[in-house]
């Protein structure tokens, strides 16, 4: 290839990318068994303060020796810790109707600057990020400790943007994508793209290789994105239903529930466009969807209430994060989902499924 593959570099058994889920989703336990299995695990850090995501590191560095990446929110000091706009009237009405008490001080997020110093101590293979863009110095910082540099994108101007300051590769995220719309432009953010036009006109426009994510689920979809132009599949809802994922028991049986697998992008719990799952507080409060605070305060002001839900397995107020393919998820192990992928890619390819597969470092890519 004309373009440095980073499925080839890592030795990827398949083409396939574990999406960094922020939250609580992304456990050592799973990324490590999607690493261990050949794919490339990921940690969602953009909720985690730096001695947490060196300590989730580690833990992932216990389980495997194989390549992860970690994900970051590149947000500046002031949108992490502004905790200026008011709880809209609305929201705190829900809590009133819920019995419970309004949120103390909102708490900021993490400072990325923080982060990325962290993430630099502990070199992972890959780094990825969300809701912003770098500057040449955390460039040329990345690149010295040999440490991948992959972009979001929701259009095609994102992913040039991505390209011209040095990013070895960029996913880009159609409106099938389950959670946070991971792009820096507004207009883009909240103008979803279908995965298949954004795929096409990325190509076009971006020599870099492409990470496509937007409601793939199974080997056949790896497949077709890879005949669309992207060198992995980028695969979030898929491994949020696994053994593996931390996320609470009532929520993966609501993915599990096929009366549930609506979906729809809305700022009610974030102040920042997310695909999920509706239940009752989306669909009683979809008349505020432009009445939020900002991201992230609308987030810090729904934690409790989400919280709470999550403590009494109420799924009807908490934040079901997920993909359009969401009817789709499985009941497995990593491991096991990984070999099932694996069978159904290379069905679709026309490619013989080797001995030993569970073992196997083989990457079936093309030149």
């Amino acid at each position: 290839m004309s373009i440095s593959s980073l499925v080839e570099k890592l030795k990827l058994r398949l083409p396939i990318v574990q999406a960094p889920m922020a939250g609580g989703a992304t456990t050592p336990e799973l990324v490590s068994a999607v690493s261990e299995a050949g794919a490339l695990g990921f940690i969602g850090g953009g909720y985690l303060i730096p001695q947490d995501l060196i300590a989730h590191a580690e833990a992932v560095r216990a389980k495997t020796g194989r390549p992860f990446g970690i994900n970051l929110f590149v947000l500046t000091r002031e949108q992490s810790t502004r905790l200026t706009d008011p709880m809209p009237a609305w929201l705190t009405n829900v809590y009133h109707r819920r019995g419970l008490p309004l949120p103390k001080q909102p708490q900021a997020l993490p400072i990325f600057d923080d982060q990325f110093e962290a993430l630099l101590n502990i070199q992972p293979a890959v780094a990825s990020f969300s809701f912003g863009i770098l500057n040449d110095e955390h460039v040329r910082a990345l690149k010295a400790k040999n440490i991948a540099i992959v972009g979001t994108a929701n259009h095609a101007e994102e992913a040039k943007y991505w390209e011209d300051i040095g990013a070895d590769a960029v996913c880009v995220q159609g409106a099938e994508a389950g959670g946070h719309r991971g792009g820096f432009t507004e207009q883009y953010v909240n103008q979803p793209m279908g995965l298949m036009s954004l795929m096409t006109q990325c190509r076009q426009s971006v020599r870099i290789p492409l990470w496509a994510a937007g409601g793939l689920m199974t080997g056949q979809a790896v497949a077709a994105v890879r005949n669309m132009g992207a060198e992995a599949a980028q695969m979030g809802t898929a491994f949020l239903s696994t053994r593996e994922s931390g996320i609470n028991r009532a929520y993966k049986n609501a993915l599990f529930d096929v009366r549930r697998a609506i979906t729809a992008h809305t700022k009610l719990f974030t102040g920042k466009p997310a695909r999920m799952l509706i239940n009752r507080y989306i669909r009683e409060n979809m008349a505020n969807e432009n009445n939020t605070a900002s991201y992230p305060q609308q987030h810090a002001y729904t934690q409790s209430l989400r919280s709470a839900a999550a403590q009494q397995g109420d799924v009807e107020y908490m934040a079901l994060y997920a993909g359009k393919g969401v009817g789709l998820c499985r009941d497995m192990r990593v491991a096991d989902l990984i070999d099932a992928l694996e069978k159904e890619y290379l069905g679709a390819i026309g490619a013989e499924l080797p001995e030993n597969n569970h073992k196997s470092s083989i990457s079936y890519i093309e030149d």
